[in-house]
């Protein structure tokens, strides 16, 4: 189509800038002094992170639904510094009596807490004098050592612990139905130590998610017979608790592209989809990997199919199953789609191949993400099973395989977990969940009380706050410096940043300085408004005025945050022309001029669009045939 307006002039000029201070806390500065971080978001010369291993024994009879367990756990200090303590995490707790919850719970799941049934530290018996050598407060347990870790060192810490179960669904696991169990937040877990607050003794009251060490697992789960375990990590003893035809299938589907049914209605009918008598002790071992989660049922069924990464290559593949009751929407469906979510995102809009070797998707309620297994209930659209999905799947690589600090940082791996994938979403329906969604959202909540900086730590958050924080802004705040520096780079400064920090722990600065690395440009004030400041977006269009043929429209920044300038000149043959200025526009200024040559009749200039937030879109057009143009 032939031009029909002859931009020709701007009325601004960029001037030579001083270099903006990006905002920085004191911790993250005092790291950078202690050679532990730099402040170009490269681990130091001195970084250093603690880990365990971990050897669980658990039993859960679904019938009592009690869950006990002996844990075997040796905590290695990687660090310089001489501990004297061990904090450890009984998530259980936050159900106990009394407990510290951020939402009232059904009185019928309250109970007397996690039982500590004995407690050996490097051989020995604290069970006697429990109550003088430990604490607990809230969810978590502190032990006092009889004799000082020092660095390089390790201690072991043996305990059995037992909890009651919840007989319904409750926040992020829980019964699903007479049967069916989502486990998590079930083991002795040693909080991190690092090197921005030492332990993290931030308690865990519902809303915030976790921050976990790099450890390695070996697990025995323990049902009764009939029940089918899924979980966290490979499963190393799968063919002495199959059936010889369902661990053919389960061979099957770990190289096939198309979805095997390993265990269906008929299989559980006539229950010989197992092999033996008695109760099954399943096997599970996972290394270097922040959690372990898994899940129960005896009349779920079980697809599987195996997503190939660089096939052609043969870099390597993920095996994904789908885990539901017969007759949930969709889930039929899930395998299928998690295979297609998993080569996208490995090949395509992450670049990362995916960092595990399995993935199963368990039909429980909600949505939350553990490494190796999500607990997803059942959409009743495809466009939100298909983003249900790829959301918690995509979580393997944020916070899981880059361990960020979610009780301090959630808007980092949730931020990036909303928008980085929505290419994949596109890819895969055409009705799906766009960053349009998003910036409706954040239009209603930009500059109130429930939006905050990113500076303030997500453990001061809640309700409609911490959503906020977490999915909203964040997204819409990495959408904006993607659209600022281009995709192309936005993306290749992900993939640096998970190269560097790979099974190790960043910050959000250090994530920020990897990208302004990358990008090569001076981004740091627009950092500091988007990420760290208060406000909000908003332009207006001003003065509209015309001499012959030329038009000057002037474009007012009102609010605080930059965002490109998008001009919509709209003619009365219904034909258009559009112009776009970087953000960068904003550097210096809060008024932009711009002067037009037409050639047909105006009928309407507009400003922005729905890709681009703004807190009053009421001020962004400017109709001819309402306005007078001298």
């Amino acid at each position: 189509m032939k031009s029909r307006v002859s931009f020709y002039a701007i009325g601004f000029f960029i001037m030579l800038q001083l270099k903006a201070q990006q905002y920085i806390p004191s911790e993250i500065q005092y790291a950078a002094e202690k050679g532990t971080r730099t402040l170009v978001g490269t681990p130091g010369k001195n970084y250093f992170q603690n880990y365990a291993t971990y050897n669980l024994d658990v039993r859960f009879n679904p019938g009592s639904e009690i869950l006990s367990g002996e844990a075997d756990i040796t905590y290695f200090n990687e660090s310089p510094d001489s501990l004297h303590k061990v904090v450890m995490r009984l998530y259980q707790n936050i159900y106990k009596k009394g407990g510290i919850r951020d939402e009232e719970v059904d009185p019928g799941i309250i109970h007397d807490g996690v039982i500590i049934k004995s407690l050996r530290v490097n051989n020995e018996d604290f069970t006697p004098k429990l109550a003088h050598r430990t604490r607990t407060e809230g969810t978590n347990f502190t032990i006092y050592l009889n004799h000082i870790l020092t660095p390089g060192k390790s201690c072991n810490i043996h305990m059995s612990w037992e909890f009651p179960m919840p007989d319904r669904p409750v926040k992020r696991f829980g019964k699903y139905d007479k049967g069916s169990y989502f486990v998590s937040l079930w083991y002795p877990q040693v909080a991190v130590y690092d090197d921005i607050d030492g332990w993290d003794e931030n308690q865990y009251t519902g809303t915030q998610e976790f921050y976990n060490d790099f450890n390695d697992y070996y697990i025995s789960i323990t049902v009764p017979r009939g029940f089918m375990v899924w979980a966290t990590g490979l499963w190393v003893n799968a063919q002495y608790i199959l059936s010889k035809d369902a661990w053919e299938r389960l061979q099957e589907a770990s190289v096939s592209e198309e979805t095997v049914h390993i265990i269906t209605a008929a299989q559980l009918k006539s229950k010989n989809w197992y092999s033996g008598k008695g109760s099954k002790t399943f096997r599970y071992k996972a290394e270097n990997i922040p959690d372990f989660a898994f899940a129960v049922s005896d009349h779920y069924l079980w697809d599987a199919t195996t997503a190939w990464i660089g096939r052609d290559h043969g870099e390597h593949k993920v095996l994904v199953s789908a885990v539901y009751p017969e007759g949930a929407a969709y889930f039929n469906e899930i395998a299928g789609i998690g295979q297609k979510i998993i080569k996208h995102l490995s090949e395509s809009s992450y670049g990362i191949p995916y960092p595990y070797p399995a993935v199963t998707v368990f039909k429980g309620e909600g949505g939350m993400e553990y490494p190796m297994i999500v607990n997803n209930g059942a959409r009743f659209f495809l466009n939100g099973t298909i983003f249900l999905t790829l959301h918690e799947v995509a979580h393997a690589y944020f916070p899981f395989m880059l361990g960020i600090n979610e009780r301090k940082y959630s808007w980092v791996d949730e931020g990036l977990t909303t928008f980085l994938p929505m290419e994949t979403e596109a890819a895969l329906e055409s009705d799906y969940y766009t960053m349009e969604h998003i910036i409706r959202r954040y239009n209603i909540l930009a500059g109130s009380f429930e939006d905050i900086p990113l500076s303030v730590s997500a453990s001061q958050t809640r309700g409609k706050t911490y959503e906020n924080y977490s999915y909203i802004r964040s997204s819409v705040a990495f959408h904006m410096l993607e659209n600022y520096i281009g995709r192309d780079t936005f993306r290749l400064a992900i993939r640096n940043f998970a190269e560097i920090w790979k099974y190790k722990h960043p910050t959000p600065y250090d994530l920020l300085a990897v990208i302004k690395s990358t990008s090569h440009r001076d981004i740091d004030w627009f950092i500091d408004l988007w990420f760290f400041g208060s406000g909000f977006p908003d332009l207006a269009i001003g003065d509209v005025t015309k001499m012959g043929n030329k038009i000057k429209v002037e474009v007012q920044k009102l609010g605080s945050f930059p965002v490109p300038v998008l001009v919509e000149m709209q003619f009365l043959n219904g034909e258009k022309e559009i112009f776009r200025f970087d953000p960068e526009v904003w550097k210096e200024k809060d008024t932009l001029n711009l002067s037009f040559i037409i050639v047909d009749e105006l009928e309407s200039i507009k400003l922005g669009s729905p890709a681009i937030p703004d807190k009053n879109s009421l001020n962004n057009v400017f109709n001819v045939s309402e306005n007078y143009v001298p």
